[in-house]
């Protein structure tokens, strides 16, 4: 078997991470495999080491991909296209992956050259669809995908409810860490060099929250939450800190404004993309999901490893999936009062903040494990 992924970008994110981990598990397994990128990013040498990667050509203008007018500026120059797609033709692919409905631009063009089964790995829920894709493309995608993973139920149900894709050629395979690597990690970190490398305050509860910086995430939303913790409490008592936000943006000027307006600017520490986010989310005492959309995000399974006791609104995705009555707290969608009252009232009952942590750790390594969702993977691969 032979196949040819794809991956909008190999930034290090969770989609991405994701398809690192099975591409990593599927060469050991004989599995042959190929990766068109269709934007560069910091992950690209670690594919790489794995095998054969290829760039889309006119990179040029792979800050608009995400664009819902990207067909409009992809390069018209069909001898160079024609030619880039020979290459691909010449491999002999069994399959296609495609990793995000951000790949969704190019599948059209794609399978006039490869008529080989599509599958597609639907990592993301209605708002993100709506701006990582257009219509045109999307309805194409769906309509000439063989079989469809969805990372969740949260997305499978919206899949087959909004875009009336067949419930038959659906199937949710939730999305993994590897467990072991996760926590043998956070046991051999040194929570206090951590802590001095990131200047993060000692003796302080520390609150925290990890993703890039945008609307879906909601770190202005953490940023209120903040606000209303250090309203309600002494402040001295507590620390927020972000981990993997790209300091630049108008999103992120926009949150440093509403920062310095509060005058909490000393009580937030922003950190950028980093290899240390396992060991930063060690050392925090409640890791919030203050997303308004995020279908099912790795780095809770991290956090639930690592005991971090979990808060998230409901309504969001995979949050709700996951927390249930058992695995941390939820609160109602964006009430920011509601989530600061019970981040105090965490800090102040150890006793339940932490049996919600184990439980956390307890449901990834029994319902959420790397084994049990790559031989699901493998499975279907294989089947089609």
């Amino acid at each position: 078997m032979k196949i040819l992924f794809i991956s909008h970008d190999a930034n290090r994110a969770g989609a991405q991470l994701f398809l690192l981990n099975i591409m990593q598990y599927l060469i050991k397994k004989g599995i042959s495999m190929h990766l068109l990128l269709l934007c560069d990013g910091v992950l690209k040498s670690e594919f790489e080491d794995i095998c054969p990667v290829t760039e889309y050509p006119k990179m040029e203008v792979s800050k608009a991909l995400y664009k819902k007018a990207i067909s409009k500026l992809i390069p018209k120059n069909n001898k160079q296209k024609a030619q880039f797609y020979s290459s691909l033709l010449a491999e002999n692919f069994d399959l296609i992956y495609a990793n995000t409905i951000a790949i969704s631009w190019v599948i059209p063009e794609l399978l006039e050259f490869l008529k080989i089964p599509l599958i597609t790995h639907i990592h993301e829920l209605e708002f993100s669809i709506q701006l990582y894709s257009n219509n045109q493309n999307r309805e194409f995608l769906f309509k000439n995908t063989t079989k469809l993973i969805a990372c969740s139920k949260a997305v499978a149900e919206n899949i087959i409810k909004k875009h009336h894709f067949p419930a038959e050629k659906t199937e949710v395979i939730h999305s993994f860490v590897e467990n072991e690597k996760v926590i043998s990690r956070s046991h051999s970190s040194n929570n206090e060099e951590i802590k001095q490398k990131y200047k993060l305050p000692e003796n302080t509860f520390l609150i925290g929250g990890c993703g890039n910086a945008e609307w879906r995430k909601g770190i202005d939303i953490f940023a209120l939450i903040a606000s209303r913790v250090l309203d309600l409490s002494p402040k001295n008592k507590y620390h927020f800190v972000w981990i993997g936000v790209k300091k630049e943006g108008e999103y992120y000027e926009q949150i440093c404004y509403d920062i310095e307006k509060l005058g909490i600017k000393k009580y937030i520490t922003f950190i950028e993309q980093t290899p240390d986010a396992i060991e930063l989310i060690n050392v925090l005492d409640i890791f919030t999901l203050p997303s308004r959309e995020d279908p099912f995000p790795l780095v809770m399974l991290e956090a639930a490893l690592m005991k971090r006791t979990i808060i998230g609104f409901e309504k969001t995705g995979g949050c709700s999936e996951f927390i249930e009555a058992d695995a941390g707290m939820l609160v109602p969608y964006l009430n920011i009062n509601e989530m600061a009252i019970k981040i105090i009232n965490l800090h102040e009952n150890q006793v339940l903040a932490q049996q919600l942590g184990h439980n956390a750790k307890e449901k990834v390594l029994k319902m959420y494990s790397f084994e049990n969702s790559i031989l699901k993977i493998e499975k279907l691969l294989r089947s089609v």
